[in-house]
């Protein structure tokens, strides 16, 4: 009798998508050497509130086992924005600060509005760095989370469609073009597309497309191709208008049953005049029997699944992070009190073993127990005393903060400003804007002198309104003129 093994998979990932009418949901099982898709599942929204949707997810939660330290939220890339900047420096703090100044110029939106991330694509030799920039609404990751939490599950990660589409990519296209060569991928969904050419292993440029299956439901597969070739044609001009070292090779489409019978590649590749590939997304995709009959099913739906699946794939090498930063900052706090928590315990535990020794059986469990607990609720206590006194000092800082504020406002430009800066006018616009006026040598200096001013408590949202080049004597000198809201509470 021959007893058969069960290989056990490292780890379950489990990616979930809240679109705008749909809720998708794929399983990935990772071995050791092997990605097997083990799950898929949707659901459409229609009507349904926030609390409707969370005990759905709630009770899909308890069927298939999800584990929150394995769980990745993506966004759809047509709920996000994205961005390719090319920004004069190569130095990672730099950029940092001109990504955030960029921001007012990106979005409509304030910055308290807004979540974003970005990714270094590269650096030029000439000083120059190619940045994608991902910036999203507030609302829209904070509901996706706010569903999340409330069905039981913690939200570890928050990443974007595209990266998945790329991360599908990597796995299914055995040639080098993501490699050493220059592609386009595509993924059709059920209320647009993804657009995003491929470098080095790298997305250079990332579109959303208004058309989809949906729209091939109204017309004839001619008519929904030469849409699809219009809708190609201009993002790849789109793309070399911004990105002109790297011409376009290839183009790849990821495609459900539906659309691949609606595509004809012989046709796209005369009218695109490109070489054009269509997979279908689970085509070199390892699967399970279910997983597959799920996917032809929903598949009818026009549903796609080849962003989930590469985000699950690449779970732990995801590069777009969209959880908001007082999240982060929250869990890394309760992960350094659970560690003291935890050491705190141990101390003791041990100081208990010790006692044990020398009281012997004066000492049964109970007491030792009764022993812990009030030494926590004192310890619990003082935390609370002391947090109470650092919020009181606050108010009293805060409140002593505005007296001599003019002679603080000067102090604090002072000592922001560079050596090698020369400041021409100072003026207060006798409201809540401090304007200054003067010259630098180089750009990266204003950038700095910014981001002297933006630590300081008194000035809130500065920004670099105008800089001006200009020769000299044989030497560049930048005028540059500041705006410092006054950050008056």
């Amino acid at each position: 009798m021959k007893i058969k093994l069960i290989n056990k998979p490292d780890k379950v990932v489990t990616a979930i998508e809240i679109g705008r009418k749909w809720i998708k949901l794929v399983q990935v099982q990772r071995f050791k050497d092997e990605n097997k898709l083990s799950y898929i599942d949707a659901f459409e929204i229609g009507t349904a509130s926030d609390e409707d949707l969370i005990y759905k997810i709630a009770d899909l939660s308890k069927k298939i086992n999800i584990d929150s330290n394995n769980l990745i939220v993506s966004i759809p890339h047509m709920m996000a924005s994205t961005r390719n900047l090319d920004l004069p420096s190569t130095n990672l703090s730099e950029i940092e600060d001109m990504v955030d100044l960029q921001i007012g110029k990106q979005t409509p939106y304030s910055s308290d509005e807004i979540i974003k991330d970005y990714h270094v694509l590269d650096s030029h030799m000439d000083g120059y760095s190619r940045v994608l920039l991902v910036i999203v609404h507030r609302d829209v990751v904070q509901r996706c989370i706010k569903i999340i939490e409330g069905a039981g599950l913690n939200v570890g990660r928050v990443g974007l469609s595209s990266e998945g589409l790329l991360g599908w990519g990597r796995f299914v296209c055995t040639e080098a073009m993501l490699m050493n060569k220059t592609g386009v991928l595509i993924d059709i969904d059920y209320d647009g597309m993804d657009f995003e050419v491929v470098s080095n292993g790298s997305a250079f440029f990332n579109r959303s497309l208004p058309l989809s299956l949906s729209d091939a439901l109204v017309v004839s597969d001619r008519d929904w191709q030469e849409k699809f070739v219009e809708e190609i044609t201009r993002s790849i001009y789109a793309y070399q208008n911004e990105v002109m070292d790297r011409g376009v090779e290839k183009v790849v489409i990821s495609a459900i049953p539906p659309a691949k019978q609606r595509l004809n590649d012989v046709f796209l590749r005369g009218r695109i005049g490109l070489p054009v590939e269509i997979i279908d997304q689970l085509e070199k995709i390892s699967k399970t029997d279910s997983a597959l009959a799920s996917y032809n099913n929903l598949s009818k739906k026009n549903l796609s699944f080849s962003s989930l699946i590469g985000s699950a794939f690449i779970f732990d090498k995801q590069v777009i992070d969209l959880v908001p930063q007082e999240i982060k900052m929250e869990r890394g706090f309760k992960e350094r009190g659970k560690d003291i928590y935890r050491i705190g315990i141990i101390s003791v535990f041990i100081l208990l073993i010790v006692s044990s020794l020398f009281l012997g059986r004066l000492y049964n469990k109970e007491r030792y127990l009764n022993q812990l607990n009030a030494r926590l609720a004192e310890i619990e206590d003082k935390t609370t005393t002391l947090h109470d006194m650092v919020r009181e000092t606050a108010v009293v800082k805060d409140r002593m903060a505005t007296k001599g504020m003019a002679l603080n406002l000067l102090y604090e430009v002072h000592k922001a400003v560079l050596p090698e800066m020369h400041l021409v006018m100072v003026i207060f616009d006798g409201e809540e804007n401090l304007i200054l006026r003067g010259e630098s040598n180089a750009m990266s200096e204003v950038f700095n002198f910014v981001n002297n001013l933006e630590k300081s408590e008194y000035f809130k949202n500065v920004q670099a309104k105008h800089t001006t080049r200009r020769n000299e004597k044989d030497k560049e000198l930048v005028t540059f003129e500041i705006l410092c809201p006054l950050n008056i509470q």
